[in-house]
């Protein structure tokens, strides 16, 4: 294992050459992590094409980004939820060809068989902390997804509940059901 020679910011890591691995900063520190599995990155995809759906439907605008689009939570901090939404007037600010400043509107992180539950909850705190209206959390081994909103405010849905987008996405309203049994075709 090489040991890092300093702290790196968000925009050392920006500046960095694409070596073709994937990286987040953790307090300064460069973590090269693995990619979705093909379960995480179905439910992703289809997470995406759910939301970029109802923002053409409702003439929102926004951004939605995939797995690959990394948030700049402060300067020593980046994530890279498997997918987001910026708001209208959030993107306007946005260097389209930078990493999101902040983090976004909505963070949604799909679960993998690696991942512990503390550590899930710890990025869904750090996206909150770093200006997120809402976290899902999205379980695809027990079917679940924990709703995060700032102030603390958790909630577990499973089975026949619905997701719904709150005051970030008003009126989106996505069936549990149907986002698990579609991801399991």
């Amino acid at each position: 294992m090489a040991v890092q020679d300093r702290l790196y910011t968000a925009q050392d890591l920006a500046d960095m050459p694409d070596d073709g691995k994937i990286y987040e900063l953790h307090n300064g520190v460069l973590i090269e992590v693995a990619g979705s599995k093909i379960r995480q990155s179905q439910l992703a995809v289809l997470l995406s094409y759910f939301l970029l759906n109802y923002i053409k439907q409702q003439g929102l605008g926004g951004a939605v980004t995939g797995a690959d689009g990394a948030a700049a939570l402060n300067e020593y901090n980046t994530r890279i939820p498997d997918v987001s939404y910026i708001s209208p007037a959030r993107a306007k600010t946005q260097d389209m060809d930078g990493y999101i400043q902040g983090a976004p509107d909505l963070a949604i992180e799909v679960v993998s068989p690696s991942n512990s539950d503390l550590q899930m909850q710890q990025r869904a705190g750090e996206y909150l902390s770093a200006g997120a209206q809402l976290v899902w959390i999205v379980n695809p081994a027990t079917r679940t997804v924990d709703v995060y909103r700032p102030h603390g405010l958790r909630t577990v849905l499973a089975g026949n509940d619905t997701l719904d987008g709150g005051d970030v996405l008003p009126g989106l309203s996505l069936s549990l059901k149907e986002v698990f049994e579609s991801s399991d075709k």
